[in-house]
């Protein structure tokens, strides 16, 4: 599988038998065998803030870095103020435990970590974007619906591998048979792309019922791409629709608002977009708007390496104009007494 980005470490070997004793009585917060992510492979992820790392590593922590990771996001603007031992009695996990979990983010140590959180907080819109509230006004729910989207974008930009991105336009632009799978509002999205990319002269399907999903899935072989849009990255009709296709030798490819989700696990390039979910309960409708941006992307820069006449789509655009849009003054009454 392309980009694996999890490696295995082992934690808490000692050779004492009386050391071992010691880890194994403390197992419920430490595990001998963790799956870390190491987000220093990816230069985009790398460069992101410490935030963005943490949403984006959502479902992989264990107990204790759960438990600290909850801290530092309700309370991030006091971490940069807080020693390594104040942090450890605030939410009752080991310093040993915080030294491992920051290293696992990319930093060599705590000092860097707050460093790189105090700069995140200062130049970020948390103080600005909120949960929406059965208190908030009319204004308040526009001031935060545009905000949420806004930062959505601009998150994805920070952790967007564009090493990614572009091999996967040059899988699209190479491909025979072009199928996007999506569930639910990820379903729009998937019609909207596969009907964006048939403008390109390319075979581009969309299937968003279940059985037509499984059943399309087992007709792809190699040279085909088909991509699996889910916000989750959990949504199993998907997961298993892009599976199915892999293993029938076509380029799967997923979009996802989760990095270490199982839509990655069977996706051969993954891109991954970012939203706060755990300040929004829609999280997924503006997750919408960077999954858009993310297909705009990649369907200029197929267009770009297919060679794509500006003709063809300029008169497709006429014919549009002459036989699908009224004038400017024409109502649509006038135009259907005509």
């Amino acid at each position: 599988m392309t980009n694996r980005i999890g490696n295995h470490l082992m934690v808490g070997r000692e050779q004492s038998s009386t050391l071992i004793q010691k880890n194994l009585d403390c197992q419920r917060n430490l595990y001998y065998l963790i799956w870390v992510v190491d987000v220093t492979n990816i230069p985009e992820m790398a460069m992101a803030g410490v935030l963005i790392k943490i949403r984006s590593m959502q479902g992989t922590f264990t107990d204790a870095q759960r438990q600290l990771t909850d801290y530092i996001a309700n309370n991030s603007d006091e971490i940069p103020f807080m020693s390594v031992h104040k942090l450890a009695e605030r939410t009752d996990v080991s310093v040993a435990s915080i030294s491992r979990f920051v290293r696992t983010m990319g930093y060599d140590n705590f000092k860097d970590f707050k460093t790189q959180l105090g700069k995140d907080t200062l130049s970020s819109f948390e103080g600005i974007y909120q949960e929406i509230t059965p208190k908030d006004d009319d204004n308040d729910i526009i001031d935060k619906v545009f905000a949420g989207n806004i930062k959505s974008l601009e998150q994805t930009r920070k952790i967007l591998n564009q090493v990614e991105l572009i091999k996967a336009a040059g899988a699209v632009a190479r491909s025979k048979r072009l199928v996007f799978f999506g569930i639910g509002s990820s379903g729009n999205i998937a019609s909207d792309a596969a009907l964006r990319f048939s403008q390109l002269d390319m075979q581009a399907e969309a299937y968003i019922d279940s059985y037509q999903a499984v059943n399309q899935s087992l007709r792809m072989k190699k040279g085909d791409v088909a991509f699996g849009i889910s916000h989750t990255g959990r949504s199993a009709i998907t997961v298993e629709a892009l599976r199915l296709a892999g293993e029938n030798g076509a380029t799967t490819i997923g979009i996802s608002n989760h990095l270490k989700s199982p839509l990655n696990r069977v996706s051969d390039i993954f891109l991954c977009t970012s939203f706060p979910d755990s300040r929004v309960k829609v999280a997924a409708l503006s997750s919408r708007i960077a999954q858009m941006c993310l297909i705009d992307a990649l369907y200029l820069l197929v267009a770009r390496r297919r060679k794509v006449l500006i003709d063809k789509v300029e008169r497709l655009n006429r014919y549009a104009e002459r036989t699908l849009r009224l004038s400017a003054n024409e109502s649509v009454i006038g135009n259907l007494k005509r």
